[in-house]
């Protein structure tokens, strides 16, 4: 009998990542951002041309491929606006809500020109598309970020709480209140991290709309940096760890 071969290290953790569109989609993210980057800093230390013009297609066409990864992704935006119709906080309901609805309409646009993009069908408005299918996304990441602040103000009140419950308890109660500290620390690292990876990519959006004036290799960095951040966050999500 053959026994079965191993490899000297421990792949299933990369397989079960890749398996999954958002994990494909974040690697997509980070190798197009900063191809980005680096076509923006090549061109300005004196790169040939068709150096420079290698980055940018491969930035092209990473973005293609992501929109069509993402087709039909609208669909579980809509349906996840269905499911937060049941969160009990109005304020956190409406959020999310909102934002699911803004990306739904920001990645229906996205299959437009990525319809475009591909030469399949050419749209006469298309730039009106990009633009409009920008402020959705902006928009998404804005309910994201206000959702964040608020999550944060009700973490402090229970963190008070159980303050409270700590200094003036006994011993079970005072058990139960560091326990209760320990999940609200961690709850408020996960909200920390979200803040920052949408205070950093609403910068994207709000350049392409000219809010901002950011060149491309700010915002190669930053696209590059928040695709490694929800990389981690995937990751850790799809192997418990």
């Amino acid at each position: 009998m053959t026994s079965a071969v191993s490899l000297p290290i421990n792949v299933q953790p990369w397989l079960k990542y890749t398996a999954t569109t958002v994990g494909r989609d974040k690697i997509y993210r980070a190798v197009q951002y900063f191809s980005r980057f680096l076509a923006w800093y090549l061109l300005r230390q004196g790169a040939t041309k068709e150096t420079v013009a290698r980055f940018n297609n491969l930035k092209k066409t990473l973005g293609l491929s992501r929109k069509l990864m993402r087709f039909g992704k609208p669909i579980e935006h809509l349906e996840n606006a269905a499911k937060a119709t049941s969160v009990a906080d109005d304020f956190l309901r409406y959020c999310t809500i909102g934002k699911q609805l803004a990306y739904a309409g920001y990645l229906t646009l996205d299959g437009i020109i990525f319809i475009d993009g591909s030469g399949a069908y050419k749209f006469k408005n298309i730039k009106k598309y990009s633009e409009l299918a920008s402020r959705f996304w902006l928009a998404g990441i804005v309910f994201g970020f206000v959702s964040g602040l608020y999550k944060t103000r009700q973490i402090q009140i229970r963190r008070e709480s159980a303050a409270r419950g700590l200094a003036h308890s006994g011993e079970a109660e005072k058990s139960k209140a560091r326990t209760d500290l320990k999940s609200l620390a961690k709850e408020q690292h996960s909200v920390n991290k979200q803040l920052l990876q949408d205070g950093l990519d609403m910068l994207i959006p709000a350049t392409g709309l000219g809010y901002l004036n950011l060149d491309d290799g700010a915002v190669g960095l930053i696209g590059t940096a928040t695709a490694i951040m929800g990389a981690q966050t995937q990751w850790r999500k799809v192997n418990k760890a």
